[in-house]
């Protein structure tokens, strides 16, 4: 090996690489997706942390759902969405899915309500749902009071009546006829709207109809066992003894039905009815009044006049009063007696009479046995002669025989007594018949007959000249007269002087008179004889002034005489 190499070989191995290797470096543009994962995860993680329960509601229609956009709101609140729509496998309703937030999932319980709000027109509530024109329906929800969380909920077909959580107390009633009563009529209470109709049941009708009524706080505390409740739908207007009467609650109770109640005042009652408690719905107002007389006793009456104007429901009356009413009216016909008779069953409420005086309780029947051994007698009246309306009337005729109270077949009798109206009815149909028997057409022609005669006679020439001759003897009659009084006016006057002096002559006697009284004895027989004489010349002084005045008043009489009618 030569130096020239051994020299290039060491100066190789004596001057090594000295530069390090070079590291790989992440390039800036990795950052992009990596920052975009980290959203993705943390979105993802909000979207599963938020997430609530995936529900389903069964609906009769979807009408209006539109999945993916129909929202689910509480309160003005969005709580999910509608995810899905399907039909059920029967065809009979529809499913709705729907996604609901985590805030929803403690509101989903049994007892939730859903219904679809839409544009509606109840005469109960009125115009309603007028905003989803604009924004579209969507699903609202009441939350059901604390219990089991659920999943699966039947929707409603129309918004439930109150809220889940209104204070108040629900109330069930009784009735055979519900009318125009439905879900949302109104609830009254002295004029008051204090509560509304929840529904009604009338699965079995044999039973009767439930009336789901709620009545909200405070008002439910005026609820006691002894209330009434009384349907107040539309306008009553009834006749009876004191005329007509309208009674309408109100416009709302007109349109959409309504329910009122009330506690008697003579039945008040400190012990508030308890929720749920039943009561029963009557008719009206009056069939409500009279639901506190519990005890009816039932008589028979029959009656051989007419019956015209008594109905079921017509009064029973005792001096004036009602005391019971009229339960059935029906026609019989006697065979033997060969004529008609019309039996009237009547009940009488003994707790409608105040017994006063009395040591203990009284048999009110003892009483009625009592009462018509003295007379008691039925007797149909005219309450109303415009509507026609008549009652019965129990009262004592003096003029009655001894009676018992009558056994029949199934109720006891009350003997009547004949309708006075009927008797004088019959009797001015007797004096019509006995005119429309006379001969009228006779009397009528013999009438005629007679005024034609008159007539004749009247326009005939000697009544005519009969006419004038005394239209000229009254005129001769009238200058007479008119001479006379001309006449005897000097005359009269003369005698009126003479009068005076022959007057003022009798006081002197009468003086002189007492005179001799006093010197003869009132008893004396010469002190009568000039009494007499007295007495007849005090005749006739005044017999001479009646005869002036009446010549003053009447000169005629000189030539006509005295007349009757002349005083």
């Amino acid at each position: 090996m030569t130096d020239s190499d051994t020299s290039k070989n060491g100066s190789d191995t004596a001057t090594p690489d000295l530069d390090p290797p070079r590291r790989r470096r992440l390039s800036a543009i990795w950052l992009i997706p990596i920052v975009a994962a980290a959203i993705a995860l943390y979105l993802g993680w909000v979207t599963l942390s938020e997430k609530g329960p995936e529900i389903t509601i069964t609906m009769r229609t979807a009408e209006g759902l539109e999945p993916g956009k129909t929202q689910i709101r509480y309160k003005a609140i969005v709580f999910g969405t509608v995810k899905s729509i399907a039909l059920a496998p029967d065809g009979s309703h529809v499913i709705v899915t729907a996604d609901m937030t985590k805030q929803a999932e403690p509101l989903m319980r049994e007892g939730t309500l859903f219904w679809v709000v839409r544009p509606r027109l109840s005469a109960s509530s009125g115009i309603s749902g007028l905003s989803t024109i604009i924004s579209g329906v969507y699903i609202e929800f009441d939350p059901g009071k604390a219990g089991t969380t659920a999943d699966t909920f039947a929707g409603l077909e129309l918004p439930p009546v109150i809220p889940t959580d209104a204070p108040g107390t629900e109330f069930s009633l009784k009735t055979t006829q519900i009318g125009s009563i439905s879900a949302g009529s109104p609830i009254f209470h002295r004029g008051l709207e204090v509560g509304q109709v929840l529904g009604y049941d009338s699965s079995n009708l044999a039973d009767g109809i439930t009336i789901r009524a709620f009545v909200r706080d405070p008002y439910d505390k005026e609820v006691r066992t002894s209330t009434n409740f009384w349907n107040a739908s539309g306008v009553s207007l009834t006749t009876g003894p004191q005329g007509f009467r309208l009674q309408l609650d109100s416009i709302q109770a007109l349109l959409a039905g309504g329910i009122a109640f009330d506690t008697p005042i003579d039945m008040p009652s400190n012990e508030r009815a308890p929720p749920k408690a039943t009561f029963t719905l009557y008719r009206d107002q009056a069939s409500a009044d009279e639901a506190k007389y519990t005890v009816r006793l039932r008589y028979l009456v029959y009656f051989d006049s007419s019956v015209g104007g008594l109905v079921p429901g017509s009064n029973v009356e005792w001096h004036g009063l009602k005391i019971g009413q009229v339960v059935n009216v029906s026609l019989q016909y006697d065979v033997g007696k060969n004529a008609p008779r019309a039996p009237v069953l009547i009940e009488i409420e003994p707790q409608r009479i105040q017994l006063v005086g009395a040591d203990g309780p009284i048999n009110p029947e003892t009483v009625l046995k009592s009462l018509v051994a003295k007379g008691l007698r039925a007797e149909i009246k005219t309450s109303n002669y415009l509507t026609g309306q008549s009652v019965v009337s129990l009262d004592i005729d003096p003029k009655a025989g001894p009676a018992e109270l009558g056994t029949g077949d199934t109720y006891p009798v009350i003997p009547t007594s004949p309708n006075q109206f009927d008797s004088a009815l019959r009797s001015v149909n007797d004096i019509l018949d006995r005119i429309s028997k006379l001969p009228l057409d006779k009397l009528v022609i013999q009438a005629n007959d007679t005024m034609k005669s008159f007539q004749d006679l009247a326009a005939g020439p000697e009544i005519k000249e009969s006419l004038r001759s005394l239209a000229a003897a009254l005129t001769s009659a009238r200058e007479l007269i008119d001479k006379a009084k001309t006449d005897l006016a000097p005359a009269m006057q003369r005698l009126q002087p003479v009068l005076d002096t022959a007057q003022q002559s009798m006081k002197r006697i009468n003086s002189t008179l007492g005179s001799f009284d006093q010197g003869y004895g009132g008893s004396s027989a010469f002190k009568r004889d000039l009494t007499r004489l007295m007495s007849q010349v005090d005749d006739a002084v005044r017999s001479i002034r009646v005869l002036t005045d009446y010549m003053q008043q009447h000169p005629e009489s000189l030539i006509r005489g005295k007349t009757r009618g002349s005083n």
